[in-house]
């Protein structure tokens, strides 16, 4: 069989390449890079976190903003294939701006200045009919003019107008990228929901999971077994978690360990569970930790509040549970695809207690793989195949825009 030509492809990225948690677009690009050319333009650091990161009270390399490090690195592959980073230059902080026109002539500023460095970085990796595939960067992206450009991706991980610290003049950004974007991808069923009326195809990629990283995990004997059960929690705890819920299911479990693993950004979180002497916080651990941390745990919760904030994400926990073949307790917060079928659903916390005791009391070995047969099929490069083939659907031969938009007028 004829190998394939590899794809040129340039990620402008709001997650950072370098980060204390995973991040989709970073796994998703890792896995397109296997194939093809990536370039991935990094955060756009301000002033501002140049200053933290040179006094310390920042974590980046804030020698690559300033080009005393090479901006441009190869991570993996050769001339050929695989993925290159790019650092970019300070920026102005445009999000203390209050103004919508002040905030647009700082982005256009911003992406004047950086936008030389993207193109420098192209023309020096030779890249050529570019897919541009622009993962939550609208505030730059409207303002870009990058060379080699051929088709034009707008990926939606989150949705602005519930991200508390994303107010203001984003939506109206946002947008305005749509409108020049060719395809949307998005992360869940419910961001697709809330796009239906663009005039833009939209198609889902669900998060992943780095399957054997975590399956391997299971092989292993528990830590704790023999010992107390532990449900378990990996993850930032901040305001999507249901704290009255949560608190009432951990004082009506005595008998049980809770283990919260991960940062705690809400103080009264730590506060009112922590005086339960069967609970235990643990801090946040690197990635690859994540599945020996997970060895304690008997069951994996989700005890998300419900609101439009979370009905619109999918959890990379979801699929890390799954990975290691542990029953799951979550609220209807929001849909987790194929998931669903395998997880246990409680809207109160009567339920949620009643679930996590079938959860501790099962033993049938057909649960088990239904759990790990569907964390396989989230496996990244399993993400990162399907997101090229529908990003080709539409490139090369599928439904063009001008058709999309017909078919919604019907």
């Amino acid at each position: 069989m004829k190998e394939l030509k590899p794809k040129h492809i340039v990620c402008f990225a709001l997650p950072a390449w370098e980060a204390d948690y995973l991040r989709s677009t970073v796994e998703l690009m890792k896995g397109l890079a296997t194939n093809n050319m990536v370039l991935y333009v990094d955060y756009a650091y301000t002033i501002s976190d140049l200053v933290k990161g040179i006094l310390g009270k920042k974590n980046f390399d804030w020698k690559r903003m300033l080009g005393i490090k090479k901006r441009l690195r190869r991570i993996s592959g050769d001339d050929g294939k695989g993925l290159c980073v790019l650092s970019l230059p300070p920026v102005l902080p445009s999000f203390i701006i209050k103004s919508h026109r002040f905030f647009v002539l700082a982005n256009k500023f911003n992406a004047a200045i950086t936008g030389y460095y993207i193109n420098k970085a192209i023309k020096t990796l030779g890249m050529q009919n570019i897919i541009g595939f622009n993962s939550f960067q609208p505030f730059l992206g409207n303002y870009w003019a990058i060379n080699n450009i051929d088709f034009t991706v707008y990926y939606i991980y989150d949705d602005f107008t519930n991200v508390p610290w994303f107010q203001g003049f984003v939506a109206v950004e946002e947008e305005k990228f749509i409108d020049k974007a060719n395809l949307v991808v998005v992360s869940s069923d419910e961001l697709k929901k809330r796009r239906h009326m663009i005039n833009r195809p939209v198609e889902v990629v669900n998060n992943g999971v780095h399957f054997n990283q975590f399956f391997n995990s299971i092989k292993s004997r528990k830590l704790n077994e023999g010992y107390i059960k532990t449900i378990g929690y990996t993850g930032t705890m901040d305001n999507r978690i249901d704290i009255d819920l949560l608190e009432e299911v951990v004082k009506g479990m005595p008998n049980v360990r809770f283990l919260f693993i991960g940062k705690v950004r809400e103080q009264y979180i730590y506060n009112r569970l922590s005086k339960y002497i069967n609970v235990c916080f643990e801090p946040p651990v690197a990635t690859e930790k994540i599945p020996y941390m997970q060895r304690q745990i008997d069951v994996g919760i989700i005890p998300y509040v419900c609101n439009e904030l979370t009905a619109a994400i999918y959890p990379l926990k979801a699929n890390e549970y799954l990975a290691m073949g542990l029953p799951v307790v979550v609220t209807p917060f929001a849909s987790l695809g194929e998931a669903d079928s395998v997880v246990y659903t409680a809207t109160n916390a009567k339920a949620f207690i009643a679930n996590i005791e079938i959860a501790l009391t099962e033993n049938e070995e057909w649960l088990k793989q239904q759990r790990l047969n569907i964390a396989r099929k989230a496996d990244w490069k399993q993400r990162s195949n399907q997101l090229m083939k529908i990003i080709e659907q539409y490139r090369i031969g599928g439904v063009s825009i001008e058709d999309n938009i017909l078919l919604k007028s019907c």
